[in-house]
Order: C-alpha cells, then sequence, then structure tokens
C-alpha cells in the first residue's frame, strides 16, 4: 500500500509539472535566422512582401540582416533597425553564424545566461530588465553573447537589438527623387522601427518598460533606446524638438492629441498614414490609423526629434 501511495504521489507531481516543461521545450524553438544579403547592386528593404511596395533604404552586399520569419518568397527583417521585407532569392541564410550584431538590453524580467544556446545548457547566472550585453553570434535561435568578462547564450526573443551590427554599411537612404521634400530620415526610421518591436507589450499607468508602458512611457523608453531625451508626460513632451506640418509628417515623429496647450495622449508616426502607442490597458501597444474618428478628431500638432 505504501509503495502505491508514493507511486500515486510522484504520478500526480509528474502531471503538474509537465505543462512547466511542455511550455519550456515551445519557448525554446528557434524563432529567428540570420541572412546575409548576396547583390552586388543592394537589396531594397521594402515596406511591404511586394515588389512594387516602398523602399525603406537598400541594404549593401554582404550586410547582415535578422530575420524575423518568412512570409511567401519575402522575409521579414530587422536591418540596421529597420524592420521591413527583403526578397529571400538574394539573402544567404543560415541559423549559425558569429557575427558581431551590437549591442542589447535584456527585454524580460529575469533571463537565464546559459553556456550553450538550449535549454538544457548550464544556466551561468540571471541578467535583469535593461541590462546591457554585446551580441557575438546566432545560434539556432540564440544569441551568443558578452555580459563584463563572460560570454554565453540568451534566447533571442529576450534581447532588444539596440545598434545595427558593426561590420554593416549604414545602407542607402531611398529618395524617390532628390527634390523631394517628404525625403524618409535615416534616424526617424530607426526610431519607428524600435518602435514597432514593442508592440503588443502591456499597458499600465505610469509604466515606463515593456513590462507596462502608458502613452508618453512608451515614447520616453523607445527614443532612450537611441540615445535621445524626452520628457515625462505628454503634455511636458511637447517642449520637445519642433513642430513638423500634418502633410510633412515623417516616420519617427512624436504625434500629440489633446485640447488647446494640452497633450493628453502621444505616439510616434510610423509612416503610411499610422502611428504606434499605449492606448490602453485593453489594447496595450497598438498601431492605428491618424484617420481614425476618434484620434482625428483630437489631433494637436506633431513634432520632430531625430532628424
Amino acid at each position: 500500500m505504501k509503495r502505491i501511495l508514493q507511486f500515486a504521489f510522484m504520478l500526480a507531481v509528474c502531471l503538474v509539472l509537465l505543462p512547466l516543461f511542455l511550455q519550456e521545450a515551445s519557448a525554446s524553438e528557434p524563432k529567428t535566422a540570420i541572412g546575409t544579403v548576396q547583390s552586388n547592386d543592394g537589396l531594397r528593404l521594402r515596406e511591404k512582401p511586394d515588389k512594387f511596395s516602398a523602399t525603406i533604404t537598400i541594404a549593401q552586399d554582404g550586410d547582415t540582416v535578422l530575420i524575423l520569419r518568412k512570409e511567401g518568397d519575402w522575409y521579414l527583417v530587422n536591418y540596421n533597425l529597420y524592420i521591413g521585407y527583403m526578397h529571400q532569392n538574394y539573402l544567404i541564410v543560415t541559423d549559425r553564424l558569429e557575427v558581431d550584431l551590437g549591442e542589447g538590453a535584456i527585454d524580460a524580467d529575469l533571463v537565464n545566461l546559459r553556456s550553450g544556446p538550449d535549454e538544457r545548457s548550464p544556466m551561468l547566472y540571471q541578467l535583469d530588465r535593461d541590462e546591457r550585453v554585446h551580441i557575438l553570434g546566432f545560434a539556432n535561435g540564440w544569441y551568443r553573447v558578452l555580459q563584463e568578462e563572460t560570454t554565453g547564450y540568451i534566447r533571442s526573443d529576450e534581447i532588444a537589438l539596440l545598434e545595427k551590427p558593426a561590420h554593416n554599411t549604414d545602407g542607402v537612404a531611398w529618395v524617390a527623387d532628390e527634390n523631394d521634400p517628404t525625403a524618409c530620415s535615416p534616424a526617424g526610421e530607426q526610431i519607428a522601427a524600435c518602435a514597432r518591436q514593442y508592440l503588443g507589450c502591456a499597458y499600465v499607468y505610469g509604466g515606463e518598460s515593456p513590462s507596462g508602458f502608458d502613452c508618453s512611457g512608451f515614447v520616453q523608453y523607445v527614443y532612450a533606446q537611441l540615445g535621445y531625451t524626452v520628457n515625462r508626460t505628454a503634455t511636458a513632451q511637447l517642449a520637445d524638438g519642433y513642430n513638423v506640418p500634418y502633410d510633412s509628417l515623417l516616420p519617427g515623429d512624436i504625434i500629440y492629441f489633446g485640447y488647446g496647450s494640452t497633450a493628453t495622449h502621444v505616439g510616434i508616426y510610423l509612416g503610411n498614414g499610422e502611428f504606434i502607442h499605449a492606448q490602453s490597458s485593453a489594447t496595450g501597444v497598438v498601431i492605428t490609423a491618424l484617420s481614425d474618428p476618434w484620434y482625428a478628431s483630437r489631433y494637436l500638432c506633431a513634432h520632430r526629434i531625430a532628424s
């Protein structure tokens, strides 16, 4: 009888722990890869997976991109912190590469630094949110990183990239017409690309980190990742940057909503008539059209910080 009770107890423990092991195994599945541009004429980073879609910038032969996912004949990639699409025919894709990807920040509350690129590898120690690491390579969905004097591995979904790969060119800024005053600012595009990384994060009143943002906390946090200082509240942020006419908006511009001299809400313009913002506790960080009636009726102004 005693053995039966012991067996029953162990079985119950296994049933309780099994979902946790399954969850960890699922979380460790590789989600990304590394691509190397192979095109003597450069490779366009496009806004959509379509050869007629607008060009964001042009990568040069040998540049490295981080692949987020595949969509048909196209890859959604992070190139020099710009997010867009590149055609598969001009990328050499691998799941393992020694490459200097620059500095990154821990993007989860508590992250394990492991000795190898899998969940079974021994844990060296743990890092807190926003701690910085230098990314030395990529292996099966994990980054190989240097943190202080220790080298180890962290899952790629637990680190936010902060700069372009060390060996990459700056790309070629795309201007459809050299006389076009709406040509995109590379700095503004980086702000917009950085903001997109936090799509889906929770809304928390007073929040100012990826664990929870309010509207102005989100704007302040995104700009800080690229070295810009802006004020903390929506109204205070009206003192940042300089005014931009509605018909001259560029990615990275701060969009204000409210009345008179008071801003009650704020977000970051992405281009194509859309902005990203920490909207509410029901939605978190989302992308919304400026033409949305609620926001269109409360549009106040826009300011440019990055130029």
